[in-house]
């Protein structure tokens, strides 16, 4: 399970970071000046590392079919991934990626026929060519390796979708600005307060966690920045909150004392420290329990826990970038 769970976090890795190498080549030859494409800063595209993996599967099931099932698939992966990530993008941030409205047959300027078809081509390049060349050249390497190779990119990967869209957000006026401001922070206290005002809960401000900050400072940022990002895509902002306050709910300076592995053990000692705080719902204890995501190696089962998942993992590297030295 954990092999395998190294091979699709590397494979992810590995073709997010080709993927920003051929759409660089191509945008800056075309362009005949260097062009970062994508959403993110590093050098990955999400979109690519996560394409290969579903076409990696689909070559799996239709190695056997006609060319024609096989067109079919491939222009249903790659065309239904570029607007689906087409749409999001415009829809959530504000952002064209790609604008095809100058091409013949396109749909809203996410995706059209000529590229479609360059999609396909690239499909069967991908099964035939790379797809092969990649399993031969990877099979010598350790899980190990492939572990902290792809959930070392994974993380970066999430701090920087968090750096990169607090910079993206449109920009309000002052005034109202301030109204959802103090209309967001009232409803995030009406949530977070029982909590905060709990023995074991507010105990957390006598253990250090980060550089300058307590336990309870963190889990304080991680539930303000999960709430935001709740509110934002229409989730269930409560169970957010009270798991995120709720996720390193632990009695130890954990740099100098605790249990060995405390990176792989502590969502659970935290998980049974707040049951006794609290009765949590499924998705609450899920929050806590896959915090740790992939460590915890089995994701998350709701989309509130990996909110929480990445706010924690940015926060945490925020602290140690921003206080270094």
């Amino acid at each position: 399970m954990r092999s395998y769970l190294f091979d699709i976090l590397f494979s992810f890795t590995f073709f997010s970071m080709l993927g920003w190498v051929m759409e660089t080549c191509y945008r800056s030859l075309r362009e005949r000046r260097f062009v970062n494409p994508g959403l993110l800063k590093g050098p990955y595209l999400i979109l690519y590392g996560a394409a290969a993996l579903i076409l990696a599967a689909a070559v799996s099931i239709i190695h056997e079919y006609n060319i024609f099932v096989k067109i079919l698939c491939y222009f249903v992966i790659t065309t239904g991934f570029e607007l689906l990530s087409g749409f999001n993008a415009r829809h959530f941030f504000n952002i064209r990626l790609w604008d095809y409205s100058d091409q013949r047959f396109q749909l809203h300027g996410h995706i059209c026929l000529k590229f479609s078809i360059y999609w396909i081509l690239l499909a069967f390049a991908f099964e035939y060519l790379l797809l092969p060349a990649y399993l031969g050249l990877t099979s010598g390497l350790s899980p190990f390796l492939k572990g902290i190779f792809g959930v070392v990119g994974v993380m970066l990967m999430a701090v920087d979708f968090f750096v990169v869209i607090r910079e993206k957000q449109p920009s309000l006026n002052k005034e109202s600005k301030r109204r959802s401001a103090h209309g967001t922070e009232k409803e995030f206290m009406n949530i977070a307060a029982p909590l905060l005002k709990n023995p074991m809960v507010a105990g957390l401000s006598q253990y250090p966690h980060h550089r300058g900050k307590s336990r309870l400072d963190h889990v304080k940022e991680v539930a303000a920045l999960s709430f935001y990002w709740g509110r934002r895509f229409a989730l269930d902002c409560r169970a957010i909150v009270r798991g995120a306050l709720l996720h390193d709910l632990f009695f130890y300076d954990w740099l100098h004392e605790g249990p060995r592995l405390h990176g792989f053990r502590h969502h659970r000692i935290a998980l049974e420290n707040a049951k006794q705080v609290t009765r949590l719902s499924a998705k609450e204890a899920d929050i806590i329990e896959k915090h740790m995501w992939p460590l915890t190696l089995i994701p998350p089962r709701y989309p509130e826990s990996l909110v929480v998942c990445l706010a924690d993992t940015f926060c945490s590297v925020k602290d140690y970038v921003r206080n270094r030295g």
